[in-house]
């Protein structure tokens, strides 16, 4: 990808008049982004500028893409020069349930064009990325896709870090006890109906394995409109939980040593109509590299903490089993091309984690790889060292952040993931080992104080 790349389709302005008319309380406009940390980063405008600007960009700060998750300067943007444009993409509109009287305001996503001197004008917008992943795969192999995702988050007592504590109750995987707190069930029920009257097909809620923790799922998607929906959906359960005195938070490792309570991001996919051909191909493809792919979808310093066997996350192996939750892709039973990939967590930035997952997939695909990783016969963790072995697993996944981005750079050699652009994988390299070495320098503490309250 580079500066050659046009902006994607987007509906007229009209669609922001017409909003506007059915919702006539709304008198501010949340323009918003994700960053290359997954930070999510918004300006307010005001609905008669919006209405003003209608199609036209947004101009901002050029540092759109230019700190890390900690504010800290990144060394991929070496002339902080020039400007950034947001153009916002008016089929994401949505009302933003969760603020106020949820009538106030409403939330667009955009895309953002790079304007500095130093950087190709798409070269890291994370929805240009994903759009062009998908156009790929549709006009290359005729495949589309639906995405769902599991809302998973840790609930403490208290808005301030250094005094929250998690609830006193005992939680249990689908246990009672973790909703007989009033105060922690009118969280939730405010939370499911804030997603409910945005139009986000929120199914249920439990509690789930580890203290303090909650899961809320959403119906599938079509992929951008549902990491808009996961932005939507991440920020609605922060906001209304610190509206009722809680913190809730997405980081994958929410307490410190020796806790494991973890939280994922698992993210179910699928492919229309796939044969047992494509789909194993696909999935293949994604096996053949999510060492790398974790690069993307397990994206900081402490994602590695959800590893290991026993605990239902993502096992210690590359490789995939049906309705297995202690592996690192399950494979749903009775529907061909349909997985739950565990490898991910709400660190990524999902917008790059989807466009490098297709990516790798529709590469698997194309080569018709086929798939010799065997579905296992009873639980990994259990299996000796030779059992492992004859079901063709040959790989562990990476212990570290280093790790995978070391699997990534060795995947930018080898061009399979060209298509995501040269450019912008090196740059994203660079950025996330800025990131990996300044959170080595953290203490876990430190790392938890910050990094909880933002994600």
């Amino acid at each position: 990808m580079g500066s050659t790349i046009n902006l994607p389709q987007r509906p007229s302005a009209d669609a922001l008049t017409k909003f506007l008319k059915s919702n006539h309380e709304i008198e501010y406009i949340r323009y918003q982004w994700l960053d290359m940390g997954n930070v999510q980063r918004l300006i307010v405008v005001t609905k008669e500028h919006a209405l003003n600007l209608g199609n036209k960009p947004l101009k901002v700060s050029c540092l759109c893409f230019g700190v890390l998750p900690d504010e800290s300067f990144n060394v991929t943007r070496f002339k902080p020069a020039g400007y950034d444009e947001l153009y916002p993409d008016w089929q994401s509109l949505r009302i933003c349930t969760y603020i106020g009287d949820g009538k106030k305001y409403a939330n667009v996503m955009c895309f953002v064009k790079e304007q500095s001197r130093n950087f190709p004008a798409w070269e890291r917008d994370p929805r240009s990325l994903l759009v062009g992943a998908l156009q790929r795969a549709e006009a290359d192999l005729d495949l589309r896709f639906l995405i769902g995702y599991e809302i998973e988050f840790y609930l403490s007592d208290g808005t301030n870090r250094e005094s929250t504590r998690p609830f006193e109750q005992f939680n249990q995987f689908y246990g009672a006890a973790a909703l007989r707190d009033n105060r922690v069930l009118t969280v939730l029920e405010e939370i499911v109906q804030a997603l409910l009257k945005a139009g986000i097909k929120a199914t249920h809620f439990h509690s789930e394995l580890g203290h303090g923790m909650f899961e809320i799922p959403t119906g599938p998607l079509r992929p951008i409109d549902a990491v808009d929906a996961l932005v939507f959906c991440k920020d609605a359960v922060q906001t209304i939980a610190h509206k009722h005195g809680f913190t809730a938070t997405c980081f994958p490792k929410p307490e410190l040593s020796p806790s494991t309570v973890a939280v994922g991001a698992h993210t179910h996919f699928s492919i229309d109509d796939a044969t047992p051909k494509i789909a194993d191909s696909f999935l293949a493809g994604i096996l053949d590299n999510l060492p790398a792919l974790c690069a993307f979808s397990m994206p900081n310093f402490d994602s590695y903490h959800r590893l290991g066997g026993f605990r239902g996350t993502v096992g210690s192996w590359v490789g995939w089993g049906t309705e297995d939750k202690d592996v690192a892709i399950r494979k749903i039973s009775g529907r061909t091309g349909y997985w739950e990939l565990r490898t991910a967590d709400q660190m990524a930035n999902m917008y790059y984690a989807l466009a490098a997952w297709i990516t790798a997939g529709c590469d698997g695909v194309k080569k018709q790889k086929e798939l010799r990783w065997k579905d296992p016969p009873s639980m990994v963790a259990v299996m000796t060292p030779e059992q492992i072995a004859e079901m063709g697993w040959d790989t562990q996944l990476p212990l570290s952040l280093e790790d995978s981005l070391n699997a990534l750079e060795t995947a930018v050699k080898s061009h399979v993931l060209d298509d995501l652009g040269v450019d912008f994988l090196n740059m994203y390299l660079q950025f996330k080992r800025l990131e990996a070495k300044q959170a080595s320098e953290k203490s876990e503490e430190e790392r938890l104080r910050v990094l909880s309250k933002i994600f």
